[in-house]
């Protein structure tokens, strides 16, 4: 039976949230569906309510904040740039049997999606793509449960706000009752943490985030490669060196792990002479002024990259030979999976997906849990290592990447829960 479709997502095809969204949606463009989403927004006041919104609590996250692990988006749950019926006008006669909820933050609030539930009898299903979706915001889940009952010791906000956290976290409670939602949890990790909470709700896990092939791998070609490695980093480096590629998204954001790959690299570094070092990295994200100058100690070669759009990135994932995602909190990394496509064997931290995906030494390596000696060690290894043996493992990394990440096994998954709740 093919399904009416609905799905809500802030933003499609930018950032990890987005990208993840774009993928699910483009499974199932064999069904009947519906798109809510500021990304593909024509009118001018939903998008500047967006940007108010937005902006108020980016400036009030200065007062009363002191980290970012505390995620504004979920601050006040019951505020969203969408109502029920600026929904139904976009709608019209579309009546959804299902309604995919992947990355709402401020797109509509809880309540509008109960009334959306109650009107048309729709299963909710929301792909869990962080934490803060079950505490209402904090993502200190990993440091203490004081989101649960007292925030006597919060370390994300100031004394005088620190009952916001419980506030949130009863407020989903409430509606995840009422909704009665399903829950697509990428990873063992994810799935530990809901049974933790003591949600009872129907789940499935997966592992990978569905990739579309066909829309990737564009300038894959070795003459177009030779041609970029020699444009980006220069014929004298390519000839020598391996080249890892590290999309770090948000260097000052800490679980994206920067700090544990910065000493990681050090450490590399200070093993060898500079005549040995035989890796170049590209660095890719956001950095701050205080970032620039760690990069001054390094003996490394590399080249350093803001946000990049889609062509740009896949053309450094074409001509790179390994990754890291040094994320010490990550459920599942879409740039993980986006890089296997490309052939690259990647080096995680041991959290989220990573045990799942990542089989040691063939397709990758998996490093204990903020170990810098452990990654630095992975590091030289591969320093060190015979090409033949690079080729022989990004060979077997895209042959599994092309036989895992198929959407058609995302989109097998996700209707069976819906079949399985009815």
């Amino acid at each position: 039976m093919k399904y009416k479709i609905l799905f809500l997502s802030e933003i499609i095809g930018s950032g990890g949230g987005g990208i993840a969204s774009e993928r699910i949606i483009d499974s199932f463009n064999d069904y009947k569906t519906k798109v809510i989403s500021l990304t593909n927004e024509k009118n001018l006041f939903f998008i500047v309510k967006y940007l108010i919104i937005k902006f108020y609590y980016r400036l009030i996250r200065y007062f009363i904040t002191n980290s970012l692990k505390f995620n504004f988006n979920s601050f006040n749950p019951d505020i969203g740039v969408y109502s029920l019926k600026d929904i139904d006008r976009k709608i019209k006669d579309f009546k959804p049997d299902i309604i995919i909820v992947t990355w709402i933050e401020f797109l509509i609030s809880l309540k509008t999606l109960y009334q959306l539930k109650t009107k048309y009898n729709s299963n909710i299903i929301f792909v869990a793509m962080d934490n803060h979706l079950f505490t209402g915001g904090c993502r200190y889940v990993n440091e203490c449960n004081n989101y649960k009952d007292h925030c006597n010791n919060c370390y994300a906000l100031k004394k005088n706000f620190r009952h916001i956290s419980v506030k949130n976290f009863k407020f989903y409670r409430d509606y995840f009752n009422k909704l009665n939602p399903m829950f697509m949890l990428p990873s063992n990790h994810s799935i530990n943490f809901f049974k933790s909470l003591e949600l009872k709700f129907k789940y499935f896990e997966f592992d990978y985030w569905p990739i579309q092939f066909e829309k990737m791998h564009k300038n894959n070609k070795d003459d177009f490669i030779n041609q970029k490695k020699d444009e980006i980093i220069g014929k004298d480096i390519v000839k020598q060196k391996k080249i890892i590629i590290c999309p770090i998204q948000k260097f000052d954001e800490p679980r994206k792990g920067w700090n544990y790959l910065y000493y990681s690299i050090m450490d590399y570094q200070n093993q060898l002479s500079d005549n040995e070092i035989n890796i170049h990295f590209l660095f890719i994200g956001k950095i701050e002024k205080h970032h620039k100058e760690l990069f001054k100690n390094f003996r490394v070669s590399y080249n350093f990259y803001d946000y990049l759009n889609r062509k740009s990135l896949e053309e450094l994932y074409s001509i790179s030979d390994f990754g890291v995602v040094p994320s010490i909190q990550e459920w599942a990394a879409i740039s993980t999976n986006e890089m296997m496509t490309f052939g690259l064997p990647v080096i995680n931290f041991k959290t989220g997906s990573s045990k799942n995906i990542i089989i040691d030494g063939k397709n990758g390596f998996i490093v204990d849990l903020k170990n810098v000696y452990e990654l630095s060690e992975k590091l030289k290894f591969i320093n060190y290592m015979e090409n033949s043996k690079m080729d022989d493992m990004k060979l077997f990394t895209k042959n599994f990447a092309f036989n895992s990440f198929q959407p058609t096994q995302f989109k097998k998954k996700l209707l069976q829960l819906h079949e399985n709740k009815n």
